[in-house]
């Protein structure tokens, strides 16, 4: 009996001896695999954060079974695929760059051939119009001012094309000067005189002060001034009249521009400062959409501001606001 259970004992030891041996085999082999499937998450993790902040480069090592493997594969498959991508998205912008230049200096270049010329047959008008080439009939001086006044429209659009290339780049460079603010309104209305008389118009300068400084760069302000008015000249048609107005309001200059036309559609004016917007052509200027664009482009330089609005009886008042404290020019 006592043999009996002897043997019994020793095979129930057996027993517990192999089912704890099983067990320690498979704890080690799951400890095992739980490690390496721990590195492996680690590794997808970090190949995956760092795609996020666009690094691509990073490669997932092998799974530990056929689903982590095929995972890992098709990861970084995807990964080789945008870089392709990107490769060959680049490649595409920088190809547009530079189309995009060639066309810039395409049109720089003939629009600056084209002044040349412009100019002197704008001077060979004025010529015409003062006898210089003997006496004309009224039928001919009325058609040469017509020629004079197109020819300024093209001008105007060559120069507007040149600007718009050079602006867009943010290479508006300011001259700053502390300028008479009075004295350069009236140098710019001299300046449109001829066409002002052609087209029968007069400007009537109103202002509440003699004497306004402000630190500006004079030719760019002048080229704003002159485009606002070359707009009122040839779209206020209800009056013979434009009006400027310079006033001093707070800390800041305001020369207003009112062109006593029709005004414009108040769903526009929103726009009218985009460049190539041409819903509201009559008031950019030559059709081409560039010319308050620019406007708009060099009174934001000066960290000023260029609004329009409608005005009762007088059509179309645009307003340049400056500030008057002292501009330092970024290098």
């Amino acid at each position: 009996m006592s043999f009996v259970v002897f043997v019994f004992g020793y095979i129930l030891l057996f027993l517990v001896v192999c089912i704890s041996l099983f067990v320690i085999l498979k704890y080690i082999k799951l400890s095992v695999k739980y490690d390496k499937l721990t590195k492996y998450l680690y590794n997808y993790l970090n190949v995956v954060t760092s795609a996020r902040y666009g690094n691509l480069n990073s490669k997932c090592i092998d799974g530990i079974d056929a689903l982590t493997i095929q995972l890992s594969r098709n990861t970084n498959a995807l990964l080789e695929s945008i870089i392709d991508r990107d490769m060959m998205i680049n490649e595409y912008i920088e190809r547009e760059k530079q189309s995009q230049n060639l066309k810039k200096d395409f049109i720089s270049s003939l629009a600056h051939d084209l002044k040349v010329p412009i100019i002197a047959q704008d001077n060979t008008y004025d010529l015409f119009l003062q006898g210089n080439f003997g006496e004309i009939s009224k039928i001919q001086k009325d058609a040469i001012k017509n020629l004079k006044i197109s020819n300024n429209d093209l001008k105007n659009l060559v120069v507007d094309l040149l600007d718009a290339h050079k602006f867009e780049d943010s290479e508006i460079k300011l001259h700053l000067e502390n300028i008479d603010v009075v004295k350069l309104v009236k140098e710019v209305i001299i300046q449109n005189k001829s066409i002002l008389d052609i087209r029968s118009k007069e400007i009537r300068f109103l202002l509440n002060t003699e004497e306004l400084s402000c630190t500006l760069d004079a030719f760019l302000i002048k080229r704003v001034l002159n485009n606002l008015i070359s707009n009122a000249i040839f779209y206020g048609k209800n009056s013979k009249y434009i009006d400027i107005e310079l006033k001093k309001i707070d800390n800041a200059v305001h020369i207003s521009v009112i062109d006593y036309g029709d005004g414009i559609n108040e769903d526009e004016i929103k726009n009218i400062f985009r460049k190539y917007y041409t819903s509201a052509k009559k008031y950019a200027n030559i059709g081409a959409g560039l010319g308050l664009y620019i406007a708009n482009k060099i009174i934001l330089r000066h960290n000023g501001k260029l609004s329009v609005q409608n005005v009762q009886d007088k059509g179309a008042k645009f307003t340049v606001e400056l500030p008057l404290g002292v501009m330092v020019e970024s290098i």
